[in-house]
């Protein structure tokens, strides 16, 4: 079966370390900075759930690109002995047609619109449904593709709604699986805010799963049941820079947001708020086989770069990323075993406070 997903942006690289934990017989076909076309055994179930695509395609036709509307009468005539997939969730009672290409939503010819309406309608058993939920069939083209693809939306499962400000899931759901998790884990945000990486941890099996925040208390109420109540999560409300509560070499893996330092106020210039971060991270992580995961903002770059690599923790590869449309930079990294922490005294700077958390606003899920 052919497949369609789109992830967010930047990501590629990430993506396609990932696929292989979640798909069958992977083989990819075509990929830019956003999408991936693939090859796969696995059931459309199993491509619905991959918890890092924001949407996710079976693909049902092709034709090769040119003159839209010649392009979507094509569509409609290759697909009229085609049988249409059942697609999982419940039994729809209509459809909707949509039109993306080259990511952006686009209008086409009445005429041609009409005909692929009228194809997908007996080819499927629905009836149109322009404005409401139902099924979704979409024509997708790509800037470097040589064809436009017919495909039918894959249902995602269900999702809680994020906190203000949170990281979307699949984001985060990217950056943990950057960690390589391990059952054996114990894992530790020590900027984790609203929760996003230790929900996206939860996902999998871990030893334990560590929460750790200044600002606790008014992250609570608004954390998921699931990180306030899973048995293998403990929560902390500690400054970053010293977590007081965790022994030398006692973490496996860290994944973390650090603020930003846009547009909050930070108590020492960037460039120390980043040595002694990674002091603290290195620190905590085990010396033979602690990893990282680390997302700043572009501008803070070099200051992580420079601050990761004095602490002790070789960054073994960066990502130049966008996160809502803000350019950012993951670095993925592993503790020196050799190495010994240089840099400021761990000393507490309150990090958490509410005028210093990072710009939540400049992040919707």
């Amino acid at each position: 079966m052919r497949y369609f997903i789109q992830y967010p942006a930047g990501t590629s690289a990430l993506v396609t370390d990932a696929m292989t934990h979640f798909v069958e017989e992977f083989r990819a076909e075509y990929q830019d900075d956003s999408a991936l076309l693939f090859h796969s055994t696995s059931s459309l179930e199993r491509v619905a759930s991959i918890p890092f695509a924001k949407n996710a395609f079976a693909v049902i036709g092709e034709t090769r690109r040119g003159d839209l509307g010649t392009n979507v009468a094509r569509l409609a005539d290759s697909l009229r002995d085609v049988r249409f997939p059942a697609l999982p969730g419940p039994r729809a009672r209509g459809f909707r047609l949509m039109v993306h290409v080259d990511g952006e939503l686009t209008s086409v010819a009445a005429g041609p619109k009409r005909e692929l309406e009228h194809t997908v309608s007996s080819g499927t058993g629905l009836r149109l449904e322009a404005g409401g939920r139902g099924e979704e069939y979409w024509v997708i083209g790509r800037l470097d593709l040589d064809h436009l693809l017919f495909c039918a939306r894959l249902p995602k499962p269900p999702r809680p709604a994020k906190a203000r400000g949170a990281l979307s899931y699949e984001l985060s759901s990217m950056l943990v699986l950057a960690s390589e998790p391990h059952p054996d884990d114990t894992f530790l945000d020590p900027f984790a805010g609203s929760g996003s990486f230790v929900d996206a941890r939860l996902g999998r099996p871990a030893r334990e799963i560590i929460y750790s925040d200044v600002d606790l208390a008014a992250h609570r109420e608004h954390l998921s049941p699931e990180v306030r109540h899973d048995p293998r999560v403990r929560l902390l409300a500690e400054d970053a820079m010293t977590l007081p509560s965790l022994a030398d070499g006692s973490v496996d893996v860290v994944v973390t947001d650090p603020p930003w330092g846009e547009h909050e106020e930070l108590p020492v210039p960037y460039e120390e708020f980043a040595r002694t971060a990674c002091v603290s991270l290195a620190r905590v992580l085990h010396p033979e086989r602690g990893r990282y995961v680390l997302l700043c903002n572009r501008r803070g770059t070099a200051a992580f770069a420079e601050a990761l690599e004095a602490a002790g923790l070789p960054v073994r590869a960066s990502h130049d990323i966008l996160v809502n449309g803000h350019p950012a930079t993951v670095f993925t990294g592993t503790r020196s075993p050799r190495a010994t922490p240089a840099g400021p005294t761990p000393r507490p700077l309150l990090l958490g406070l509410p005028t210093y958390r990072r710009a939540l606003d400049r992040f919707t899920s």
